[in-house]
C-alpha cells in the first residue's frame, strides 16, 4: 500500500521537458571549494590570534562561514537530487533556495559583529603585526581567487551563488587584511586595521541582499524575476484560439524551473490539442516556460449561453418581451426588510442576462436607450438602487453605502434564477460591480465598468457635494429639466430629444412641485467621509479591484473629473484582465444614449 508509483511522476509527450527531480549543479565545484576554504581557515585563525589582527580575524571569520556555506550549499544540492517522493511530488529543489536564505542570514550576522568589534576597537586600540597580516592575508587573497573561480563555473544556482557571495566577502576581506597589514608596517596607524574591516563588511551587504531577496522571492512563490505576470496574460490572451483568460498563476517550482498553471476559455473543446500546442510554443520561446498546466472551459458552458440550440429554441417559443416593465425585489438590512424595484426589457426566458446598475443619484431607466438595443441579445434588467426611484427608502441613512446596495444585488439576482450575469455599472454602479465581482462565487461573468475606478478624485467628490441632497425644488417642470440637465453637462453633448429620455424621470412631482426622484438622506454617509476615511476605502477598493478574474472594459470620459488617465493606467497595470477606452468630448460620466456609445457596449457584451 505504501509503494511509490513512479508514473505519477513521470512525464509523457506533451508535458514539460524537465524531469521534477533538480538538475543541480556539478557538487565536485563545492566540495573543492569547501576543502580550500575549511583548510585554510584554520592556517589563518592561527595567524590572526599570534598577529593581534582584527582585519585578519574577520578575514578567518570569513573563512569559517564561507566552509558552514559551502557545506550547507553542498547539502542543499545532495537533497536536492532526490526524486519526488509521496509527500513531496515536486521534488526537493527548494532546499537549495532555502540554505541560500540561511547563509544570507549567517553573512549578516557575521558583518554586524565585525563592525561592532571594529567600532570598539577605535576606543581601545589593539596592537598588530603587519608583516604576519601581510603575508597571511595574501596567501588567503591567492586561495579565494581559486576558489571563486571554481565556484564562478556554476552561475544558474541561486545556492552556489549565496555561496559564492560569501566566498567574494572573504576575498574582499583578504584584499582588507593585505592593505591593513600593508599601512602598518609603513606608518605604524593601528586604526586603519578596523577601518578597513568595516569598509569591507558595508561592500558584501549588497550582495547578500540580493541573494536573501531572491531567495525569500522564490521560498514565497513569487512570479519568477525574469518574467512580467501581466505581459504572459495578455500573450495568452493573443492566441488563436483563447476566448479569455482567469486564475492564472506563474512561480518557480525549483530555481530555474518556471511553472504555469491557470484556466483558459475556448469556443469548441476539440480545438484544445491544437490551441495548447500554440500555447506552449509561445510560451516556452517568449518566456522560457515549459512547465504549463492549463484547464480548458468551453465559454458561457456554465450559464448555458446560446450554442444551446434547444435553449434557443425554448427562448422563441415564449411570448413574453418586457418592454421597461417595473419588478420588485424583497431585500433585508439590519432595518429590516425593504423592496427595490427593477426595470425590464426582453425576455426573461434567456438565460443570458446583463444587469445595468446607475449612479449615485440616478435610476435604472438611464439604461432605456441601451436596454432597447442590447435586449434581443439579452434579458436586460436595471435596478432603482434602494433610495432611488421606485425603490424603498431606508431608515437609517448610513446604510446608503456600497456593501448594502452588494447585498441588494445578491437578492436580485437570486430572484432572476440564473448563475451568471453581465454587468453595466456607471460611477456608483461600477463601484458596486468591482466590490461584488471580487466576492468568491459571484456570478459576474464579464463587467463594462463606465467611468469610475478605485480612486475618485478629490475635484468630483466637491462637485458632488455642491448638488447631491441639496434643495431642489420648481413650480415647473420645464425649470426643473433645465436645471438637471446643466447638473449633468458632464454627460456629453446631447439633443433636447435624448435629454428628455435621459433626464426626464429623474423628475417626479410631489405636493405641487418638481423635485429629484432621490432620497436626500444618501448624501448624509456621502458627506461623513473624512480624508481618513476616503484612503482606507480607496486601499480597500484596490484590493477589491486586483481580486477581479473576469473581462472588464473600463470607459473613461476624456474630459472626466472623477476618472483620471493615471488611475486607468494603474488599473490596466494591476489587473491582465481589462482593456480600456476613452471617449472624447465627454465628463464624468457617458451616458450611453449616442447611437456610437451603445455599439460600444454591444461590441464588448457580444
Amino acid at each position: 500500500m505504501n509503494a511509490v508509483d513512479h508514473s505519477l511522476h513521470a512525464h509523457k509527450k506533451g508535458d514539460a521537458k524537465h524531469s521534477h527531480s533538480k538538475e543541480v549543479s556539478n557538487q565536485n565545484l563545492l566540495l573543492i571549494a569547501l576543502v580550500l576554504t575549511l583548510g585554510f581557515s584554520g592556517v589563518e585563525a592561527a595567524a590572526a590570534y599570534f598577529a593581534g589582527s582584527l582585519a585578519l580575524i574577520s578575514d578567518a571569520g570569513h573563512m569559517v562561514t564561507d566552509a558552514a556555506a559551502l557545506g550547507l550549499a553542498l547539502l542543499a544540492q545532495i537533497i536536492a537530487r532526490r526524486p519526488p517522493s509521496p509527500k513531496h511530488s515536486f521534488g526537493f529543489g527548494r532546499a537549495e533556495a532555502l540554505a541560500a536564505f540561511v547563509n544570507g542570514i549567517a553573512m549578516l550576522a557575521l558583518v554586524a559583529w565585525i563592525v561592532g568589534e571594529a567600532v570598539t576597537r577605535f576606543f581601545t586600540p589593539h596592537q598588530v603585526d603587519g608583516l604576519t597580516v601581510t603575508i597571511v592575508a595574501a596567501v588567503g587573497l591567492l586561495m579565494n581567487i581559486v576558489v571563486a573561480w571554481v565556484l564562478s563555473h556554476d552561475k544558474k544556482s541561486v545556492n552556489t551563488r549565496a555561496a559564492l557571495v560569501h566566498v567574494m566577502g572573504d576575498l574582499l576581506g583578504s584584499v582588507g587584511a593585505l592593505a591593513a597589514g600593508l599601512v602598518i608596517q609603513l606608518t605604524g596607524w593601528m586604526p586603519v586595521d578596523a577601518l578597513l574591516s568595516i569598509f569591507v563588511s558595508l561592500l558584501i551587504l549588497k550582495s547578500t541582499f540580493s541573494i536573501l531577496r531572491e531567495s525569500y522571492h522564490f521560498l514565497m512563490e513569487g512570479v519568477p524575476l525574469h518574467i512580467d505576470y501581466l505581459e504572459v496574460g495578455s500573450d495568452l490572451k493573443k492566441v488563436f484560439g483563447v476566448l479569455a483568460v482567469h486564475d492564472l498563476h506563474v512561480w518557480e517550482m525549483t530555481p530555474s524551473f518556471p511553472a504555469l498553471i491557470g484556466h483558459i476559455e475556448i469556443e469548441h473543446m476539440n480545438e484544445w490539442p491544437e490551441i495548447m500546442a500554440r500555447i506552449n510554443t509561445m510560451l516556452l520561446d517568449k518566456h522560457g516556460i515549459d512547465h504549463v498546466t492549463l484547464q480548458p472551459e468551453v465559454a458561457g458552458i456554465d450559464d448555458q449561453h446560446t450554442h444551446d440550440e434547444h435553449l434557443n429554441d425554448e427562448i422563441k417559443k415564449s411570448n413574453v418581451v418586457h418592454q421597461g416593465d417595473t419588478f420588485f425585489v424583497t431585500c433585508t438590512s439590519p432595518d429590516g426588510p425593504h423592496r427595490m424595484a427593477y426595470h425590464a426589457w426582453g425576455n426573461p426566458s434567456n438565460p443570458k442576462v446583463l444587469v445595468c446598475v446607475h449612479g449615485l443619484t440616478r435610476r435604472g431607466s438611464d439604461f432605456k436607450t441601451l436596454a432597447e438595443a442590447m435586449s434581443q441579445d439579452y434579458y436586460v434588467v436595471c435596478p432603482d438602487v434602494v433610495g432611488r426611484g421606485d425603490s424603498d427608502r431606508l431608515k437609517n441613512p448610513m446604510l446608503y453605502a456600497v456593501p448594502q446596495y452588494v447585498a441588494d444585488m445578491a437578492s436580485l439576482i437570486k430572484q432572476l434564477g440564473v448563475s451568471q450575469v453581465d454587468w453595466f455599472g456607471t460611477s456608483m454602479g461600477g463601484l458596486i460591480g468591482m466590490v461584488y465581482a471580487s466576492m468568491p462565487n459571484n456570478p459576474i461573468r464579464r463587467m463594462l465598468i463606465n467611468d469610475v475606478g478605485p480612486r475618485i478624485e478629490p475635484e468630483a467628490i466637491k462637485r458632488l457635494g455642491s448638488y447631491v441632497g441639496q434643495p431642489f425644488l420648481f413650480n415647473n417642470r420645464a425649470d426643473a429639466l433645465a436645471r438637471l440637465n446643466q447638473i449633468c453637462t458632464s454627460f456629453g453633448s446631447h439633443t433636447p430629444e435624448e435629454w428628455e429620455i435621459y433626464n426626464g424621470p429623474m423628475l417626479v412631482q410631489k405636493e405641487g412641485l418638481w423635485v429629484m426622484h432621490y432620497d436626500p438622506d444618501i448624501s448624509v454617509p456621502f458627506a461623513s467621509v473624512n480624508p481618513i476615511l476616503a484612503k482606507a476605502r480607496e486601499m480597500a477598493m484596490w484590493h477589491a479591484f486586483k481580486q477581479i478574474h473576469i473581462p472588464m472594459l473600463i470607459v473613461r470620459g476624456g474630459e472626466s473629473d472623477l476618472l483620471s488617465a493615471k488611475t486607468v493606467a494603474e488599473m490596466c497595470k494591476v489587473n491582465p484582465y481589462i482593456r480600456s477606452i476613452e471617449i472624447p468630448g465627454v465628463g464624468h460620466a457617458p451616458a450611453f444614449v449616442k447611437p456610437e456609445q451603445v455599439a460600444l457596449a454591444k461590441e464588448f457584451f457580444s
